[in-house]
């Protein structure tokens, strides 16, 4: 009866393990309408190169066009996704970082940005401390 219970007690812990989802990765890829016009494509077109691989959404408006694209997996990096070959037009296929403004691999951001904020509030925490050791003492 012990063995059962250890037995069963050992399986939901191992395939516990083993059923979390890994973390992904979320890029902003940027590009100029004024290269995408040029090159005789658009985002929707780029994006359909990249839909059989990865969740993407594009965007387009005033501004940049641009495309969120994420990668389920944490193996790859802004140069990996850069290298990825796609298809611009119908007879054009290139590497992304050729037709890409930028890419901005935004997990990569927002800890820089946490880090960031962070550091401010320490500081404004270490201010108001000496502000009120100032306001504390007494003047002469």
């Amino acid at each position: 009866m012990k063995k059962g219970f250890l037995m069963v007690f050992l399986c939901f812990l191992t395939f516990s393990g083993f059923s979390k989802n890994p973390e992904g990765k979320t890029f902003l890829l940027i590009f100029d309408k004024a290269e995408l016009k040029a090159n005789r494509t658009s985002t929707d077109f780029i994006e359909l190169s990249l839909m059989h691989l990865f969740s993407t959404k594009a965007y387009r408006g005033n501004s940049d066009a641009a495309i969120l694209v994420k990668i389920p997996y944490n193996g790859i990096d802004k140069k990996q996704l850069g290298d990825l070959f796609i298809r611009v037009n119908d007879k054009k296929v290139s590497p992304l970082s050729e037709i890409a403004l930028q890419i901005i691999d935004l997990d990569e951001s927002k800890t820089t940005y946490s880090t960031l904020l962070s550091s401010y509030e320490d500081r404004m925490l270490k201010t108001k401390k000496a502000n009120k050791a100032l306001k504390a003492s007494p003047a002469p």
